[in-house]
């Protein structure tokens, strides 16, 4: 990562002033905004559409050797981190994850599917891990890069456009619709600035409200500055290897198996799971990563045409709550076999006591004591209340259900010139509208609401 890690360094070094207006404004330097800016980038170059995703080897590698600037469209991006990808860089970190759980076909570039699979050929690069789980007969992809590998390709993605240029350390706090667009406010280090845009695509993750289990509720003052969620640990990664002694972790996805084997180490971990241990691939069910015409394309087709309350039941019946990879609940299993690791399924906390220790009662009536308790139990996805959408929702009322607004095709809050991409476009992108997946195809669906203006690039003095 010293790529990427030196390009934040030259970037800091010099002036970087925030724009005053811009056609695009992107909020959020994660996988769904990088694969917006690279849309944004490729122009009329990106592919056509997000099912007929093969080129030529020969046509990728001469992608990945071409350096581009902003075509006459400008765009910016603003970050409350102000660097790309690093939440993803901080939840790689604290939770010490080896490899994606998603396959290499899966990333923000929006030339190929086979960018990065390229990219690492041509770098002599093979860490990849062979998917051994999968069915004989599935039409996909059976290899999974290592985060180390991904991140480094999205840096050069970051190199190869000049993306550094496009961003800029801010928090949106407030978009407010005018007649030139829209006018979203920023505050920086030196307080709030306006900026307005044409166009705003909202890029960031789910994680404003974390969601708690029911007992938190009840928790009091001294308790609930003692109990901690699984998000709070990306924002300080070095907070991990501060905690030791004997754990208890909330949850049944993957957040709580890494954070379970990661920890198993200082000390025994109870991982407490409201349901069966599920163990599947992927976080959602199989088909819809079959590449075959008769796999996800057809089950996205019928999404589409479905109502919004058959889009709801589809959704959570694909993703089905939290699940645990076959290789990660290898581990987990190994571990529990040792005796450093106790899955209790059905398991809940009915009530939390902190006295320098937690005191847990839970709805076996068993009383467990802990050291350290982390709820590892996702976010609360709701618009109506969501700190940069909540007023947008109030004076632009949109539909919603289950949180969600029923946006537009191209994911446009009404007539507004405003997008949502991940979760918050689940109702138009389906169960995977938060994965690689479902951020290739909102770019895509965004791009189509766009000015068709074609990109400038030049070619690199040196070839990758």
């Amino acid at each position: 990562l010293q790529s990427m890690h030196r390009s934040d360094d030259s970037r800091a070094g010099r002036a970087h002033q925030l724009p005053k207006a811009v056609d695009v404004l992107i909020v959020g330097a994660g996988p769904h905004g990088l694969a917006m800016a690279s849309r944004m980038l490729l122009g009329e170059e990106a592919l056509k559409d997000c099912t007929n995703t093969y080129r030529e080897v020969k046509d990728v590698k001469a992608h990945l050797s071409t350096t581009r600037k902003a075509s006459t469209q400008t765009f910016a991006v603003v970050d409350a981190g102000g660097v790309w990808m690093q939440r993803w860089k901080h939840q790689f970190k604290a939770l010490d994850i080896e490899y994606l759980r998603s396959n290499d076909g899966m990333h923000p570039d929006a030339f190929a599917s086979s960018t990065l699979a390229v990219w690492a050929t041509m770098n002599e690069r093979d860490d990849f891990l062979t998917l051994s789980n999968l069915p004989a007969d599935f039409h996909g992809n059976f290899k999974a890069p290592s985060t180390e590998l991904m991140l480094e390709f999205c840096s050069e993605l970051v190199k190869l456009g000049s993306l550094e240029d496009h961003l800029w350390q801010a928090h949106a706090e407030s978009l407010e619709p005018c007649q030139s667009g829209v006018k979203v406010t920023v505050s920086t280090a030196e307080g709030e600035e306006p900026i307005l845009a044409k166009r705003v695509v909202v890029a960031r993750g789910p994680t404003w409200c974390r969601q708690w289990p029911s007992f938190h509720k009840a928790l009091d003052a001294a308790a609930r500055a003692q109990v901690q969620h699984a998000w709070d640990l990306f924002d300080d990664s070095e907070r991990v290897e501060r905690i030791s002694g004997h754990g208890v972790i909330v949850g049944g996805g993957l957040t709580s198996a890494h954070l379970s084997v990661q920890l198993a180490k200082k000390g025994k971990i109870d991982l407490l799971i409201r349901r069966d241990r599920r163990v599947k691939q992927y976080d959602v069910d199989l088909p819809w990563m079959v590449t075959s015409p008769d796999g996800r394309r057809v089950l996205r087709q019928k999404f589409e045409q479905s109502s919004v309350e058959e889009r709801i039941a589809t959704n959570r019946s694909v993703r089905d709550g939290g699940s645990i990879s076959p290789e990660l609940n290898s581990m987990l299993s190994e571990l529990e076999a040792e005796g450093f690791v106790e899955v209790r399924e059905f398991t809940e906390i009915v009530s939390a006591a902190w006295d320098g220790c937690w005191t847990l009662t839970l709805n076996t009536d068993e009383v467990i004591t802990a050291d350290y308790l982390i709820c590892a139990t996702g976010t609360h996805i709701d618009i109506s209340a969501d700190p940069l959408l909540s007023k947008l929702q109030s004076i632009h009322p949109l539909r919603l259900a289950g949180g969600l607004p029923v946006l537009t095709e191209e994911l446009q809050w009404g007539e507004l010139p405003i997008h949502l991409m991940g979760n918050l476009a689940a109702l138009e992108l389906g169960p995977d509208a938060v994965n690689m997946s479902g951020a290739l195809r909102g770019a895509y669906r965004i791009s189509r609401a766009l000015p068709r203006k074609r990109s400038k690039k030049k070619a690199s003095a040196q070839r990758w």
